[in-house]
């Protein structure tokens, strides 16, 4: 192994990370198909058999056999948990027990049919999160799952069936599997097994022939199982090489790298790149390697010109920083496992060859015997001498403002005084070290270009003013020639190296301050609990990280972009029109790029993983163009920020769903109540009136009393249902106001007592005051319904001859009501919901929508009163208490009672 190889660090410390989290967690193992049918469940229980021939703690958490006889013969010894059962509509439904298996901790358990969604009122939805679960708690799970289940591989699978796949599993789920087996089988054995009955039974399993399990379609879906295994393969190998620290490339898959610039020609490599990976089937990368060198506007605008046109052709676009091109190319093709690298033929010219041993051809062919470098010819050779000879004569890193040139001279000026000083003291040879401990300071603090200045320029003014004969560039003695010459070439090279030692610490800064403010930009927006508060964290980081404005325009519920930003900011038509462009085509345009390019802003579509979220519009403050590093920013950004956008969106739609469900079973228990409630004095007045209509019945006096009297109870009932919910109705629409007046609520509850007569005939109703009189400002009527409700309610709950009490008192600034009952009182549990709309306790009796203590609680606080429950102490029974503010009543009503 090369000792001066060395890996990316990120990529070693991700390589590592995933390493110990498959240490310290359960290990997952996927049988992997095309589709239902290939053997899947077969080839785990095969595997599983094996596992206890060696011993393994094994069980078995859930399998699915479907009644195939040979499968069913490989459970036989097997410890199986017994399922879970839970009723759902009216029906047994059986499910993993999750919970027997934590606490039975088995080394492995089988779980078949990873995609699978639970019954509802499970502890997870699906059952790949039950295997997360299991998985966490350190417990080895083998599991089975087709292509088609695969959220990345679902949209594929549904433009090939045609069938939408439901049932899904996130990719992050199967990349922590250290073990992906693929059940193969061919097209024509599948078809034959199902027409054999072994993948459906009789009618399904025609359908199935019909539909999914087509030849074309089964020849996509394994071509789709076969690339997926491959790439996951291919993704462990690389993970492998850079944590064990192998040099590659191993060939065990085509990888093309080419080398992007600035230069106009790098867009021909690209296609070229572009071909040859298509025809290769092959991915590819495209890699900008800054070396520093500071390019002027038209060439970053070429620059990013050649970027955006790789991400448009499909490949992998990355910048990494280094001083050395050719060490940077082979650095990254040995991490990444590269085995091509194509470029353009370089053009000789001999200070490049000087400088850098050889051009870049020369340098990679020397260092990179591993991997295939391809050389494209160019077109226009003579238009690209001409265009190049403009740059021969750079010297890398030596630009710098003409003023650091001009303070550099006047430093070395100024050691020179102050050595003119010493020099009878410490000798002539001595000031030499003085200037190259300065151009060494020089290093830390200027740029290359200065430092050689300021390097030669000592060399000189050591020579003319120090070494004998003096004020001369004439050297007498030969040790001084060589100290001299000597000296030259230790500041340039200390000069040198410390300036570019200078140029990493700088770099690295930079790059850490971009990740930091990268991370709490990424956690800011995704900790947003809104969609509004997402694009104001990201318009407010953006704006000053990249000195630009940023505005963002969000679709609606429809998926059609919205003709205003989500903040309601100012957006002029062109923009919007340019935003509505960028919007239909999927591609960013605007402001430097090829698509309406005068306008004065960047559109940037937010792309979520299924369709557009929305636009992001950026406002450059200054003309220039965006360095590579800040437009990685800006569509890393982008990226987030859609993300974030979608999945807010995805929780808002499940809420409306939740509430959605809710409120229709809410609405079905309402019409299945309400109509019981409505059938049942129904029904009674329409048997008793059809009971009067018949003449003997009609002429006994006594049976016609109790004919009335049903009729009469009937009535009562089915008017307090309606009564109940029209106030239901007008509390919702906010229509029902108290109007109050001075009444006496003594009176009231005596009336209301009369009134309840039909309701408690066989309770003991009785009514306690303690006061004779009690003026207070209410409403009668709505008060009377609270106490009407109150006292139905007690009896209602309360055995037949039981005392029902009604007590009034005054304590201070309020008057208390209370209805006190002796029936079973209030479960514990139970006390804080039962004034909640149509709550009923459980093992109520029959009879009640649930609307009478929810409309007591709303009449009394439309009262600026309260009310609540609780259970007596003395003995079984509930007590209800309503307090209301009390007023003294004026001198006038009181002196005319």
């Amino acid at each position: 192994m090369n000792e001066d190889y060395r890996p990316d660090p990120d990529r070693l410390l991700e390589g590592i990370q995933k390493h110990e989290d498959a240490l310290a967690k359960g290990h997952l193992r996927v049988f992997f198909g095309m589709c239902p049918g290939v053997g899947k469940t077969f080839a785990m229980l095969k595997a599983a058999q094996e596992q206890l021939l060696q011993g393994s703690d094994l069980i078995v958490g859930v399998v699915e056999t479907h009644g195939r006889r040979e499968t069913e013969e490989l459970l036989l010894g097997m410890e199986v948990v017994p399922r879970k059962e839970t009723l759902y509509r009216g029906a047994l439904v059986q499910e993993m027990d999750i919970d027997a298996i934590l606490a039975r901790k088995p080394g492995i358990v089988l779980v078949d049919e990873l995609a699978h969604t639970n019954a509802p009122e499970s502890r997870h939805p699906k059952r790949y999160q039950d295997v997360i679960e299991l998985l966490d708690a350190g417990i080895n799970v083998y599991t089975t799952i087709n292509v088609q289940h695969i959220e990345s591989r679902a949209d594929l699978v549904q433009q090939i069936t045609g069938v939408r796949v439901l049932e899904r599993v996130p990719d992050s789920l199967i990349d922590r599997a250290q073990q992906i087996e693929l059940i193969d089988i061919s097209a024509q054995n599948l078809i034959k097994r199902l027409k054999e009955g072994k993948v459906y039974q009789g009618d399904r399993a025609a359908r199935a022939e019909e539909n999914f399990f087509k030849e074309t379609h089964l020849l996509a879906l394994r071509e789709l199982s076969l690339r997926y295994t491959a790439e996951r393969v291919d993704q462990d190998l690389q993970d492998s090489m850079i944590v064990q620290r192998v040099e590659g490339p191993w060939n065990t898959q085509e990888r093309l790298l080419v080398a992007v610039s600035h230069s106009p020609y790098s867009a021909r490599l690209i296609r070229a790149t572009r071909r040859k990976a298509y025809n290769l089937e092959s991915p590819w990368i495209a890699l900008y390697v800054d070396s520093g060198i500071q390019l002027e506007r038209d060439d970053q605008a070429m620059l990013a010109k050649n970027l955006n046109l790789a991400r448009e052709l499909g490949g992998e676009v990355v910048s990494v920083k280094d001083a050395n091109v050719a060490e940077a190319l082979q650095r990254f093709a040995h991490e990444r496992n590269v085995t091509q690298i194509i470029m353009g033929r370089p053009e000789r010219n001999w200070w490049s060859f000087l400088w850098n041993r050889g051009s870049l051809l020369d340098q990679l062919v020397q260092k990179t015997s591993a991997v295939d470098i391809h050389v494209i010819r160019q077109d226009q050779e003579a238009e690209k001498k001409t265009e190049s000879s403009k740059r021969r004569w750079q010297f890398p890193g030596v630009y710098a403002p003409g003023a650091i040139y001009w303070n550099t001279f006047w430093f070395i000026a100024g050691v020179s005084f102050v050595s003119q000083l010493l020099v009878s003291y410490i000798g002539y040879r001595s000031v030499g070290f003085i200037y190259l401990l300065c151009i060494l300071v020089m290093g830390f603090i200027a740029t290359l270009g200065p430092v050689l200045f300021a390097a030669c320029l000592s060399s000189l003014v050591w020579n003319f003013l120090f070494i004998p004969p003096l004020f001369t560039f004439a050297i007498s003695a030969p040790e001084d020639v060589m100290m001299v010459l000597a000296y030259f070439f230790v500041a340039l090279m200390g000069g040198m190296l410390t300036s570019k030692i200078r140029s990493r610490d700088r770099d690295l800064v930079k790059r850490d301050e971009y990740n930091r403010a990268l991370y709490e930009l990424v956690k800011e927006m995704a900790a947003s609990l809104t969609v509004t508060e997402a694009c104001f964290s990201a318009e407010q980081n953006l704006e000053a990280m990249l000195n630009g404005k940023i505005k963002v325009i969000l679709t609606d519920s429809e998926g059609k972009l919205v003709r205003k930003t989500y903040n309601s900011a100012k957006l002029d038509e062109k923009d919007l029109a340019l935003a509505l462009w960028s919007f239909e085509n999927k591609k960013k345009a605007g402001w430097k790029t090829d698509t309406l390019a005068e306008s004065r802003c960047l559109s940037l579509p937010l792309k979520g993983k299924e369709n557009l979220v929305g636009i992001l519009l950026f406002y450059p403050r200054k003309s220039e163009v965006l360095t590579l590093d800040q437009e990685n920013l800006l569509e890393t950004i982008v990226v987030q920020l859609a993300m974030v956008v979608e999945r807010l969106g995805l929780q808002e739609k499940l809420q409306s769903i939740k509430i959605f469900e809710a409120s229709e079973r809410l609405h079905q228990a309402l019409l299945n109540s309400v109509s019981h409630e409505l059938r049942t004095p129904l029904t009674a007045i329409i048997g008793s009136a059809s009971a009067l209509q018949d003449e003997q019945v009609s002429a006994q006096a006594s049976v016609r009393k109790q004919l009335v009297q049903a009729l009469m109870e009937s009535s009562h009932r089915l008017d307090q249902v309606v009564e109940n919910l029209l106030d239901m109705s007008r509390l919702n629409s906010g229509v029902l106001t108290p109007k109050k007046e001075w009444i006496d609520l003594v009176d009231v509850i005596e009336g209301v007592a009369r009134k309840a007569q039909h309701a408690v005939t066989a309770h003991h109703l009785k009514i306690v005051t303690k006061i004779d009189e009690c003026l207070i400002q209410v409403d009668e009527r709505l008060m009377e319904h609270v106490l009407l409700n109150l006292i139905t309610n007690a009896a209602r709950y309360s055995a037949p001859g039981t005392n029902i009490l009604v007590q009034l008192e005054r304590e201070g600034r309020r008057v208390i009501v209370r209805v006190v009952d002796e029936g079973p009182g209030i479960p514990v549990g139970n006390i804080g919901k039962i004034f909640e709309a149509f709550y009923r306790v459980p093992g109520s009796p029959a009879g009640g929508v649930g609307l009478g203590l929810a409309i007591v609680k709303a009449f009394v606080e439309a009262h600026k009163g309260r009310v609540y429950a609780g259970n007596r102490t003395d003995r079984s029974g509930a007590e209800f208490v309503v307090e209301l503010p009390y007023e003294e009543p004026p001198r006038q009503l009181l002196e005319g009672r």
